[in-house]
């Protein structure tokens, strides 16, 4: 069954988590503040609804990033969509400002989804975006694209057109090839841990191995550890151990819009070592609560002698197998010396992370009006919209999916998602004011 709304928006986000979210407030804002009509945008999700990181919200966890660095208050802190606006609606302001100013996962992920509520636009979940593609007209020219999404329910095809689209589907869980033929019950990724722990029944795991050392890693290591005495864990890293954020002031400027305009000014190999300067500001590393909390927890195991938190250090998984009782053999190698060493658990968690995909799948359709660097990635103004060709009007904007473009702080941190937002809605009024090819 196919679907198609014939009208033409002036706007199509796909994806409608933190990014979608933001870009939706600065255009919402703006309708609020000027009373010239709203802009006709439409915003599809594949979810059921816009829950952060649902599937990773554990009891004493909270977010790395200051609760200020919503979705607008870095672009108008008199939105309505701001975390303070939030805590005021919820009857929580004053019981939060005796909290010392950390905001727990769980209530970052719900001002996420009331957030999402606050939006008048239309949004559909159920939405899966598949193809942007472009609609030639007569004269040869793509003035408008038609968004193909599928409904995840039932299979159903829903077809939207759009003067402009935004992708802000996020990055994609990252799987090592060891271990993705193995993916499945008992090896999954972490951003499945909650639904695939619960899947495994009740019965009590004797052992779980964690693959990783950053802060999700370290957060499901000290998660398993208290829901469960008799578990095992194995902590597998291929450095010494976990290491924490780099915490500097001035090193975490990195993620100020000025240091955007820095990045984005620099040569691609200039680049590229800035990014890898700035990586331990939020990747492979751990806070200092949680550093200190696996610490002390390793510490009292070993005084204690039960010998249940394992933490295989400089250690890689070569091998994966399956046991003839269902459990997952893991076979080890230390990364200096070589020694072997074998790890059988009933579960494998991979805290692997997540990869920016170099060129959207979805935009396939669109790739021959796409202008492309040397590495085939597309070309991406300072606005975050890919380059076309002359012949094409269409504004396509990749909505957190160029960090190696715009730097660290443009991708998934909250951070800059307020002064994101602002810099492609802008952008997005001024083609819709004078629609040419740019």
């Amino acid at each position: 069954m196919t679907y198609t709304d014939e009208r033409v928006h002036d706007l199509v986000v796909a994806g409608f988590g933190p990014s979608g979210i933001a870009l939706a407030a600065a255009v919402e804002d703006h309708d609020d503040a000027t009373g010239s009509g709203p802009l006709a945008a439409r915003y599809l999700e594949k979810a059921a609804d816009s829950a952060w990181q649902p599937n990773l919200v554990l009891p004493g966890t909270d977010i790395q990033h200051h609760f200020l660095r919503d979705f607008a208050t870095p672009r108008d802190p008199r939105s309505r969509f701001t975390f303070p606006n939030y805590l005021q609606q919820s009857g929580r302001f004053y019981p939060f400002t005796l909290m010392g100013g950390y905001v727990s996962r769980l209530e970052w992920s719900d001002y996420v989804q009331w957030a999402a509520g606050q939006v008048r636009g239309p949004v559909d979940y159920h939405r899966e975006v598949l193809a942007v593609e472009p609609v030639t007209d007569a004269d040869g020219r793509v003035r408008t694209a038609r968004v193909v999404a599928r409904d995840t329910r039932d299979g159903a095809t829903h077809t939207f057109h759009t003067r402009n689209v935004a992708l802000a589907t996020g990055h994609e869980a990252y799987v090592p090839d060891t271990f993705r033929p193995h993916l499945g019950e008992r090896v999954f990724h972490a951003s499945r841990l909650l639904p695939s722990l619960a899947a495994l029944g009740e019965k009590p795991l004797r052992s779980v191995a964690v693959i990783g050392a950053g802060q999700t890693a370290g957060e499901i290591v000290l998660h398993l550890a208290a829901a469960d005495p008799g578990t095992r864990i194995h902590s597998v890293v291929r450095h010494a151990g976990f290491r924490m954020y780099e915490l500097g002031h001035f090193s975490n400027e990195v993620y100020f819009p000025a240091e955007t305009d820095y990045f984005y000014g620099l040569e691609d190999e200039q680049r590229a070592r800035a990014l890898d300067q700035a990586r331990a500001t939020n990747y492979a590393a751990v806070d200092p609560d949680v550093s200190t909390a696996l610490y002390q927890a390793v510490y009292e195991d070993r005084l204690s002698g039960r010998d249940r938190l394992r933490m295989h250090r400089r250690t890689e998984v070569t091998a994966v197998e399956r046991t003839d009782d269902g459990a997952v053999r893991l076979r080890t190698e230390e990364v200096f010396t070589g020694e072997r060493g074998l790890i059988e658990a009933d579960a494998v968690v991979l805290c692997t992370g997540y990869r920016e995909p170099a060129f959207p799948r979805q935009l396939a359709a669109f790739s021959p009006y796409l202008r492309r660097d040397a590495a085939g990635r597309p070309e991406v103004t300072r606005a975050y919209r890919a380059e076309t060709t002359e012949e094409c009007e269409v504004g396509i904007y990749l909505d957190g999916l160029t960090e190696w473009r715009h730097g660290i702080g443009s991708a998934t941190s909250f951070s800059q998602m307020a002064a994101k937002a602002d810099t492609i809605h802008r952008d997005l009024r001024s083609r819709l004011r004078a629609p040419v090819a740019a």
